[in-house]
């Protein structure tokens, strides 16, 4: 199944994933999300107030435009009131900013391995956990273009670990060709982007679009929250 781009609409379902992130993210993400749910409430009481002057006639024409207002609220970032409107805004910049938001017609997502990637670094500096549902296709996306800019590397680390004991990577291995071991597995680790990598990147966008918004201007209606 070869895959071929990101843009999804948010009822056609999503996909659980959990990301590794520094001390102090679910805090900020608190933070902002409160500060754009203020806004949102702002938003219901306005459509509220004008559905009362719309004859019945013409609410469901209304409450449509009303509603494709919002989408276009949160797919520009200007209104991030749902954690997970928040990191699918920052992290479609984030693939768009690696030129990952392109077709990757070369790629089997069924190839790709479960799992951490060979190589991949430690995230026991990341203390928090982050669950989020978001777009499957834009997880596919993240999929495909970790695999494509890193499959190279993951095969030659697989092919290291055929000939070399992973003692080799212990910081008591002083031998020279230990030392020279270590050295070319962390040569090929550095060719390999791990999809926690990129998540993170993109929550460090959405926190950093959500902070800088200004409030919305107020709109017809406010429509279903992202899921």
């Amino acid at each position: 199944m070869a895959y071929g781009g990101f843009e999804e609409d948010a009822d056609e379902g999503g996909a659980r994933v959990t990301v590794k992130v520094p001390l102090g993210t679910r805090l900020a993400m608190t933070s902002v999300l409160e500060q754009h749910q203020a806004w949102a409430q702002r938003l219901r009481e306005h459509h509220k107030a004008r559905l009362k002057s719309v004859e019945p006639a013409h609410r469901d024409d209304l409450l449509a435009e009303q509603h494709r207002e919002l989408h276009a609220l949160r797919s520009q970032g200007e209104l991030l009131d749902k954690r997970e409107a928040l990191v699918s805004f920052g992290l479609r910049q984030e693939l768009r900013a690696r030129g990952w938001d392109r077709p990757w017609p070369d790629v089997n997502l069924v190839e790709i391995p479960l799992g951490r990637f060979p190589g991949s670094t430690s995230t026991d500096s990341y203390p928090e956990t982050l669950p989020l549902r978001l777009p499957a296709a834009l997880v596919e996306q993240v999929s495909a273009g970790c695999w494509s800019t890193s499959e190279e590397s993951v095969r030659q680390l697989w092919r290291w670990r055929e000939n070399h004991p992973t003692a080799v990577l212990r910081p008591q291995a002083t031998r020279p060709e230990e030392q020279a071991a270590a050295e070319e597995y962390r040569r090929l680790s550095a060719g390999v982007t791990t999809t926690g990598e990129v998540y993170r990147a993109g929550i460090r966008r959405g926190l950093r679009a959500a902070v800088q918004a200004a409030p919305p201007p107020l709109i017809t209606a406010l429509g279903p929250a992202p899921r």
